[in-house]
């Protein structure tokens, strides 16, 4: 009897074993054709550029729609330079005004978030501001074998106007101690982060930097120049935290990925609550 008995649990699980084996076999093509369909459905990141290479960079019709097609990918921790965009020295030729040189760069460069995925941050040589077309930026960055750019640039005017302390100057003391001169600047620093991979600008950035003060006639320029180092010292610290608020959006705008349509989620949720009922 027992023998019997230890026959038939035997039986019983060898059948058991036997109906599960076809189960796990016919669920693994379908979680196979699952996964397929998922990683062909899932959109290819933009990986070139598709603007001509020239100093115009235009772009065709079909480009531009791929562009807006192909979902953005954001590879950091990266090596990122700051490429200061100065003014050329004059409408003859692409070279840079040297002397004019931004005065904020380093510190912006210092002061920019090395713990949010900029991994090595470079300064680099300047360059005059649109002479030579957004390709340029691409072969310079491939120089230093850099894989974002941060394109800082300062536009600043500086005046210099009389007040109405000035009319002491009929006197010839008050000629060379009254304030009789306000000196003003004002503009703005701005910083973009540059895909050097796709030539797709990711976002700006901008802080306004602006004062003025009354100033004797002497040694003027040098005031202005003295007004604009510190205002655009301490606009490029704002600007490196403005950076930090960017990027840390950005990150958030790819990672979220998008809500499927109304028509398209209804119909998988009513599926679910089917399944569960």
């Amino acid at each position: 009897m027992r023998q019997l008995i230890s026959l038939g649990l035997l039986l019983t699980t060898i059948t058991a074993c036997a109906a599960s084996k076809p189960m796990a076999t016919d669920a693994s093509p379908a979680m196979g054709n699952m996964d397929a369909s998922a990683a062909a459905a899932a959109p290819v990141p933009l990986e070139e550029s598709h603007f001509a290479r020239t100093a115009q960079g235009t772009l065709s019709e079909a480009n531009l729609q791929k562009i807006l097609d192909q979902p953005l990918e954001l590879d950091l921790p990266g090596r990122v330079g700051v490429l200061p965009i100065v003014e050329a020295e004059d409408w003859r030729g692409p070279s840079p005004s040297y002397d004019r040189v931004t005065p904020g760069l380093s510190r912006f460069a210092d002061k920019l978030p090395a713990d949010d995925g900029f991994a090595h941050v470079t300064e680099m040589m300047p360059i005059p501001s649109g002479a030579l077309g957004m390709e340029a930026l691409r072969e310079i960055a491939a120089r230093y074998k850099l894989r974002y750019l941060m394109l800082y640039r300062e536009h600043v005017n500086e005046t210099q106007r009389a007040n109405g302390v000035a009319a002491g100057y009929l006197s010839v003391v008050g000629a060379f101690v009254l304030p009789g001169s306000t000196l003003e600047v004002d503009g703005y620093a701005e910083a973009s982060l540059f895909d050097v991979k796709t030539g797709l600008l990711l976002f700006t950035v901008r802080e306004r930097l602006g004062d003025e003060r009354r100033s004797n006639v002497w040694q003027r320029d040098r005031k202005l120049g003295d007004m604009r180092e510190a205002l655009a010292t301490k606009a490029a610290e704002e600007l490196a935290k403005r950076t930090r608020v960017a990027l840390e959006d950005l990150r958030l705008a790819l990672d979220t990925p998008k809500a499927l349509p109304a028509a398209v989620a209804q119909p998988i949720e009513a599926t679910v609550v089917g399944a569960g009922q």
